[in-house]
């Protein structure tokens, strides 16, 4: 009897260290133009593809992103989230950022506003880079482009990323993230009943 109460307290043991310590990689690649917005997802651990989700995003919900609007699109997003910030930024510390490649190409089809609009999406990149340098765990290998077209009228980003975190971390991370998810929803709807 004792023999089959060790095996269970090392089972259990050797479950709770492969999920301390095991890393989960997660790739993600996404794409925006005028023709498909899309994302595809894929969790890979110990080069064993457990995961993989291709959304397609639709584009006909509110004000469509073009060139020109990219940079006060992506301001108004911010803006709107300071909550999901608040939720977010704890998690965003353990995750290690192994790769990320940001290219993005357009023009508004006038020379002078694309050229002032490619400064703006400058701008905002530099401002989101600096953000994942600063609360990400670790950032490596960076590629960001702009790339702009003084001829037609169009807008097309790509990011590919990978992120790493060990499978425990997240585990911690996604129930700190409910918790703090669950208050909120309690906060607001004490808010509501007492107005």
């Amino acid at each position: 009897m004792w023999g089959i109460i060790g095996i269970i307290i090392l089972s259990f043991l050797l479950v709770m260290l492969i999920i301390a310590f095991v890393k989960l990689s997660i790739h993600i690649t996404f794409h925006h133009s005028k023709e498909q917005s899309s994302v595809y997802i894929q969790t890979i651990i110990f080069k064993w593809k457990i995961f993989k989700k291709e959304l397609n995003l639709d584009q006909n919900q509110g004000k469509q992103l073009n060139y020109m609007n990219f940079r006060d699109e992506i301001l108004q997003f911010i803006k709107s989230m300071p909550t999901v910030y608040r939720n977010i930024i704890h998690f965003l510390s353990l995750i290690e950022l192994s790769f990320f490649e940001w290219k993005t190409k357009g023009g508004t089809g006038d020379a002078v506003t694309t050229g002032i609009s490619t400064g703006a999406v400058w701008t905002i990149k530099g401002i989101i880079i600096g953000f994942l340098r600063e609360h990400m765990k670790k950032v490596d290998d960076l590629i960001v482009e702009v790339t702009p077209d003084f001829q037609k009228s169009f807008i097309q980003t790509d990011i590919r990323c990978m992120i790493t975190i060990r499978l425990g971390k997240a585990i911690y991370g996604i129930l700190q993230l409910s918790k703090l998810t669950d208050k909120q929803k309690e906060a607001t709807n004490h808010g509501s009943t007492s107005n």
